[in-house]
């Protein structure tokens, strides 16, 4: 058995330059041997940053005798043809959310992976992130009873998302990317449901307004509305938005009770549990840096699957499940 996993991370963008790579480099069991990224201009001061060599040729990394992993988190539209070269040459492969625009290439790519032996494991890292996995063991622990109704909001801020993907990049352009945003950022809190309650997600009605933020380059604003039902009676409402101010920026669970009791997540670092006491009770969580929203935690588990030879917790599966959930969302567009 090999002691480190020789991995690059492909993409220096905000999830791979920020999440991944610092990750990497600090996990044990990780070798982080490079860097690949089109243009020099951002990837070489990151390269020197954590002393690793740098690729603008992804060919060439790929017949680096070290590589054994590599991380995808290149934007959307180039994730097949990215993770595919990397199956077919042997690598493992970590691939960010959605895998492929559309299942059918999710599918393809599945097989490819099956075919060479290789693991193809989707970044799903809510499932990791501390906020999650304290929700889902205070519900384990019948702090609620049994869970029947659920809301989720998640809100980002209008000039970040004009800031990441302005007017007229690829993740406006849905035959690229799948959908909109909203598709696009909609499947990690999807699999999260699946996870977190442990049933399947039966069906969804999706509604959506696309308001043209001018301040903000032109781009769509979206607010985009499901109302779910899951395979075990659960009920909920979602509520996906990217119209808001920084300050309005915010992600929160709430989750209800048989006993009436009810759990509220908030953001990436407190948790009030409303019970019988006259105010409710309150847990804050102290986690910084990648492990806060699960990236260190996720990436770890990639690499103890490599070395142990273990099949991942996290499956292509999972990723098809939430997707066609998350489709939906483009159908209701069109």
């Amino acid at each position: 058995m090999a002691e480190k996993v020789g991995v690059a991370v492909v993409g220096v963008g905000f999830v791979g330059g920020q999440a991944h790579v610092p990750s990497f480099k600090k996990i044990e069991g990780s070798d982080l041997i490079a860097l690949c990224a089109r243009t020099e201009k951002r990837v070489k001061p990151l390269a020197e940053q954590y002393g690793v060599k740098y690729y603008l040729d992804y060919d060439k990394l790929l017949e680096d005798p070290k590589l054994q992993a590599v991380v995808v988190a290149v934007p959307t539209p180039q994730h097949y043809e990215t993770a595919l070269k990397a199956i077919k040459k042997g690598k493992h492969v970590l691939c960010e959310m959605p895998i492929a625009p559309t299942i059918e290439k999710v599918r393809e790519l599945q097989k490819a992976a099956e075919d060479a032996g290789v693991i193809l494991m989707p970044v799903l890292q809510f499932r990791f992130a501390p906020i999650y996995t304290k929700t889902k063991e205070m519900i384990k622990a019948g702090m609620i009873g049994k869970p029947i109704a659920f809301h989720f909001r998640e809100f980002i801020p209008a000039a970040s998302l004009a800031e990441q993907w302005p007017m007229g990049s690829w993740a406006w352009d849905i035959n690229q990317s799948g959908g909109y945003p909203d598709f696009t950022l909609s499947v990690w809190s999807l699999d999260l449901f699946r996870w977190m309650f442990e049933t399947e997600l039966k069906d969804v009605e999706w509604m959506g307004n696309y308001a043209k933020i001018e301040k903000h380059s032109g781009i769509l604003g979206y607010n985009t509305m499901g109302v779910i039902k899951l395979a075990n009676g659960m009920v909920g409402s979602l509520h996906y938005g990217a119209s808001v101010t920084p300050s309005a920026s915010t992600s929160r669970l709430e989750v209800y009770g048989d006993n009436t009791n009810v759990l509220h997540a908030i953001w990436v670092d407190k948790i009030m549990l409303y019970g019988a006491e006259e105010r409710p009770q309150e847990w804050n969580l102290e986690v910084k840096g990648t492990r806060v929203w699960g990236h260190r935690q996720i990436d770890e588990h990639f690499i103890d699957c490599i070395l142990h030879n273990k099949k991942p917790s996290v499956t292509v599966e999972d990723s098809i499940k939430a997707q066609e959930i998350a489709q939906k969302i483009v159908t209701s567009i069109k």
